[in-house]
């Protein structure tokens, strides 16, 4: 009779992002189950706490590991695990964690498109992905001589147990931080629930955004994002796949096989751009309707027609106002963003450039490569390459860590 291993997962289950690892979990259960997850049926439902986690048995626990006592618990209990945290302990366990770096570095590229003066990073100090989101992102901006402030808050409580999926940062924080800085600055959250507080505090302050804050955030977590008002852009992650990897090394571990990557790194997918960091110094409101929109579609094809399809006024009339306001037409600025768009992912990911290509808004890869090299004088590869070379040059003396963090799947057992 075949076996069914018992799993205990530690995520919340009160946002689409986290949800989204899980389904990426279930989807590996269903090819190489059974797992028996263990869940809690009482309201509200969900995965076993930290506190249920103690006194309970089974075979494997997928979980971030933030905090020592959470740590020892693990080691007490001598079963595999997998950590979903890039976290500041040093871990003897296999880790899956989001690459934080790219993502401060996706964050500032979004930001400085919009030719703001000042920047900065708001987030807890506490966790080590906000830490490292923080460092990178002020590290990108110093790279083009644009100053940046980080502004820590803190959780609700100092203790150790204060979970993350609760309404963890009180809201004077959140106010503190933007008291200290001087609009228009762009800045950068460190998730989408830092992102919503800022927003909240925006209001109480009688501050806009984009206008006075220009800002993005983290997770993609759409149902939160969208809530928002105005609605909050994000950097989103591949978190169906981040749980599907994360399921297949803890069932290797399970087995008893050999895992030949320690750390499992996970890019980011790209900026879903909304209202928060639409940011517009444009005095014509159609041309800036019409900017809105290209920049906020600027992820799949477009074309003129549907610029117009929400404009009240003639093709002709636009056309003349984008020459005198922005300088060129219409679909110029289409291709131009499209390409901004490219360029941005070309620098923070390891997307095959074919799928650069339909990220960015290109119906063919072929397409994509003829107006990248029109617009920049080089091939997208090339252009990558350049970049690669150059972040060689000016990457900063890495952190200290045992382990060496590769983006490689673990390899298939022949």
């Amino acid at each position: 009779m075949l076996k069914v291993k018992k799993v205990a997962l530690r995520f919340s289950l009160n946002s689409d992002y986290t949800r989204r690892i899980v389904r990426g979990v279930i989807s590996y259960m269903h090819k190489h189950g059974p797992w028996e997850v263990d869940i809690r049926n009482k309201e509200p439902f969900g995965f076993t706490t930290w506190r249920e986690l103690k006194n309970w048995e089974g075979d494997g626990i997928i979980a971030p590991v933030y905090f020592q006592n959470h740590l020892d618990m693990l080691l007490k209990k001598g079963i595999p695990v997998v950590n979903t945290a890039d976290s500041k302990l040093d871990l003897p366990f296999p880790t899956i964690h989001f690459d934080d770096e790219a993502i401060g570095r996706m964050a500032a590229h979004h930001l400085l498109r919009h030719k703001l003066d000042r920047f900065a990073f708001i987030g807890p100090k506490e966790y080590g992905y906000s830490t490292l989101r923080g460092e990178s992102f002020a590290a990108a901006l110093k790279e083009q001589d644009a100053p940046c402030t980080r502004c820590w808050i803190r959780p609700v409580t100092p203790t150790s147990m204060q979970l993350l999926d609760d309404s963890w940062i009180e809201e004077n924080y959140y106010l503190a931080a933007l008291q200290q800085l001087v609009p228009p600055v762009g800045v950068f959250a460190a998730n989408d629930q830092v992102g919503y507080g800022i927003l909240r505090a925006c209001r109480q302050l009688g501050l806009r955004s984009p206008e006075d804050i220009c800002l993005v955030a983290v997770d993609n977590d759409e149902l939160l994002c969208n809530m928002a008002w105005p609605n909050l852009s994000s950097i989103a992650l591949a978190a169906e796949d981040f749980g599907y990897r994360a399921a297949k090394m803890l069932d290797l571990q399970m087995q008893g096989k050999t895992l030949y990557e320690e750390i499992t790194v996970i890019p980011p997918t790209g900026v879903i751009m909304r209202n928060s960091s639409d940011f517009l110094t444009v005095d014509d409101r159609y041309v800036a309707d019409a900017l809105r929109y290209i920049r906020n579609h600027s992820n799949r094809y477009i074309d003129v027609s549907d610029v117009m399809s929400v404009m009240p006024i003639s093709r002709r009339s636009l056309e003349r106002r984008f020459q005198e306001v922005v300088g060129h037409g219409v679909y110029k600025e289409i291709s131009r963003c499209h390409i901004e768009l490219a360029k941005e992912q070309l620098d923070t990911t390891d997307h095959a450039i074919s799928r650069i290509a339909r990220d960015s808004g290109f119906n063919s890869t072929n397409r994509f490569e003829d107006t990248f090299r029109k617009e920049t004088g080089t091939s997208p590869t090339a252009y990558r390459k350049r970049l690669e070379k150059q972040t060689t040059v000016k990457t900063p003396t890495p952190r200290k860590t045992k382990k060496k963090a590769s983006t490689k799947r673990t390899p298939k057992k022949k």
